[in-house]
């Protein structure tokens, strides 16, 4: 009897402890989730100012390869210095991606946007013989951050671009209102994603394998559309392409 007393005591200190461990654990991560989360911020910024300098890189080397063409020198140069530009403001924005906030917000016309975009990568688009089709209202405007909301336009438009990139493709690009949301939405017909592979698509550092991304892209948009109080949705069929569909608030 008196062995079994004592078991139960020592039993009962095991408890104890184990839940004080347990404790001082949870309240050490709760600490640590700071860190955690700014770190994930400097892993999305990094990634986002790689997107930037890709074409930064491309301009420069074309003004350098036609230095006779004052005009078309001129045009690559603008367009480089603009990019560098965002890639200063994409800095100041990694403790607001760190808190899941929004920075100040503006009044953006989201084919103005897009043109913005296009502006920038184009190119490429045609050198892989990718098709445009877009059907967006001219007047169309939301009320976002307008450098994240580009950013988060130009990852969907490289995907796109990448998953058509050896054979082509439609790219679709449509945008209106919806109630009380605008909805933008981007299509390719490229070679799509496996169902099982669906439901991970926007968890961070994902990737099929195949390619060399980082699988941060698709975090970035969705923790940038959530912040404005919007949602992000994907649809997808192997060798049929992927849509992908935003909501954001008026």
């Amino acid at each position: 009897m008196t062995r079994l007393l004592e078991n139960r005591k020592s039993l009962h200190k095991q408890v104890v402890d184990n839940q004080t461990q347990f404790e001082a654990l949870e309240t050490r991560l709760h600490q640590m989730q700071p860190l955690a989360n700014l770190g994930m911020a400097w892993a999305m910024t990094a990634h986002e100012l790689n997107n930037l300098l890709t074409p930064i890189v491309s301009y420069a080397q074309l003004a350098l390869q036609n230095p006779d063409d004052v005009e078309l020198s001129q045009k690559a140069l603008k367009k480089a210095e603009r990019l560098s530009t965002q890639a200063g403001k994409m800095l100041e924005k990694v403790l607001v991606l760190a808190n899941s906030e929004t920075t100040q917000t503006e009044k953006c016309n989201v084919a103005a946007l897009l043109d913005d975009v296009f502006g920038c990568i184009g190119r490429d688009f045609i050198k892989d013989k990718v098709k445009l089709v877009m059907e967006v209202d001219k007047e169309l405007c939301i009320t976002a951050d307008a450098g994240s909301i580009r950013q988060v336009l130009m990852n969907l438009l490289l995907n796109a671009r990448h998953a058509m990139r050896q054979k082509g493709g439609i790219l679709k690009i449509t945008a209106a209102e919806e109630a009380e949301f605008t909805r933008i939405e981007v299509s390719d017909t490229g070679c799509g994603i496996a169902p099982e592979k669906l439901h991970n698509i926007f968890s961070a550092f994902y990737t099929d394998g195949k390619d060399k991304g980082n699988g941060l892209g698709l975090a970035f948009c969705q923790k940038v559309i959530e912040s404005h109080g919007g949602c992000i949705s994907v649809e997808s069929q192997p060798s049929q392409g992927t849509h992908f569909k935003i909501l954001l608030p008026k």
